[in-house]
């Protein structure tokens, strides 16, 4: 008789327990392997928002919104607002007027939900420590060295301050006798320095290398997307913003709730969000999918293959209760022309709507029913 080791037994029993946490795991993206059931009701069998990200791509998303009219399609502008100007605000609500969207991108097109946005160091033969204090309150960073009561340095970090922004903030750092700074990301170089977090004490002495400070994000996430509402109302009085494009599809628990407490009432990601409404794992409004038409059919509309993928696509977002996002930036990456080679193959399909973020979300918050943060379809028996 054969013997059955104990740890041979208990790896058994722990790839069975993955494969069934993997199995009721909640769906995200989109792919072969993504379940979920077809949406409920005589209605289209799914919903898909077209988007164009950023103010810069207003032109394209403009034109886009232009072709999609003649197929009843509605659209999405993410808009960051800082450098909007009037005319600008113009040609947006003459779109607006025909039906389609507006959505926040913040004011100053950065992340809600950073990492590190600072990593710095300090180094001097003669030194035996040093630290970085952020005071929040006073909007103060000080550098000590060797506890000296006399900081080494103190840099402002007010809004109206030397070094509003943590691109002039690390400018400044580097200009200090012995300390090195630099940027966690390039796109963090316009965060606003007064929201780096409260920290007595972040060991920066080189033989513990780089450390890193971070903001606080409920605070930071805040003013970039209640900063943008406020533009973009000032701008189109009258107009409301229903939805929320997180920058560089970046966001966290905190920026999301910051996000419902505003007033949005949803939010866009990438392609680790949630496709399938009918997904037995739920649906978080927050966190929808969105996916390049590049990376997804191709760069070639001309092609039999983008159309065969197009085709294959509409036919899976169906069975899955799809409710998602095809969205691109500049004609970097998806053009005019490939966009209005791509309507006609979308359009095509009667089955589907296509609909403006803030409509989307409406419809799930219709048709499906919410329970612990997650919205869900009743699965089949």
């Amino acid at each position: 008789m054969f013997r059955i080791g104990h740890h041979f037994l208990g790896g058994v029993l722990a790839c069975l327990l993955l494969l069934a946490l993997a199995d009721a795991a909640p769906a995200q993206g989109l792919s072969d392997a993504t379940r979920g059931v077809p949406l409920p009701g005589k209605g289209p069998r799914a919903y898909v928002n077209l988007i164009i990200d950023d103010l810069p791509n207003l032109d394209l998303w403009g034109q886009l919104a232009d072709d999609a009219d003649a197929f009843g399609m509605k659209t999405t502008l993410a808009l960051n607002t800082a450098k909007a100007t009037p005319a600008d605000y113009a040609a947006m609500a003459a779109r607006v007027a025909k039906g389609h969207e507006i959505a926040n991108h913040t004011r100053d097109h950065v992340p809600v939900a950073p990492s590190g946005v600072i990593k710095l160091r300090f180094f001097s033969p003669q030194a035996k420590s040093a630290y970085a204090a952020v005071d929040s309150q006073a909007k103060i960073l000080r550098i000590i060295v060797d506890d000296n009561p006399k900081p080494l340095a103190e840099l402002d970090l007010a809004e109206n301050g030397r070094y509003p922004t943590l691109r002039q903030l690390t400018d400044a750092l580097n200009n200090v006798r012995g300390v090195a700074a630099e940027l966690g990301d390039p796109y963090y170089a316009n965060i606003q320095s007064r929201f780096l977090a409260e920290r007595d004490k972040t060991d920066i002495f080189f033989k513990n290398a780089f450390a890193p400070l971070f903001v606080d994000i409920p605070a930071h996430a805040r003013y970039e997307i209640q900063g943008a509402d406020e533009d973009i109302s000032a701008a189109m009085p009258g107009y409301t913003v229903k939805s929320m494009v997180f920058p560089f599809l970046v966001s966290d628990a905190a920026s999301r709730q910051v996000t419902s407490e505003l007033g949005l009432t949803c939010g866009r990601v990438g392609t680790a969000g949630n496709a399938a409404l009918g997904a037995p794992g739920g649906y978080d409004l927050y966190r929808i999918y969105a996916v390049k038409p590049r990376d997804a059919f191709g760069a070639d509309p001309a092609s039999p293959q983008f159309a065969a993928k197009v085709a294959s696509f509409l036919k899976k977002i169906k069975e899955v209760g799809g409710v998602l996002c095809l969205y691109s930036h500049g004609p970097d990456e998806f053009t005019n022309e490939q966009w209005k080679a791509l309507l006609p193959l979308l359009a095509a399909d009667k089955e589907i709507a296509y609909v403006t973020l803030g409509e989307l979300g409406d419809f799930v918050r219709k048709i499906a029913v919410l329970r612990d943060g997650k919205y869900y379809l009743p699965q089949a028996k």
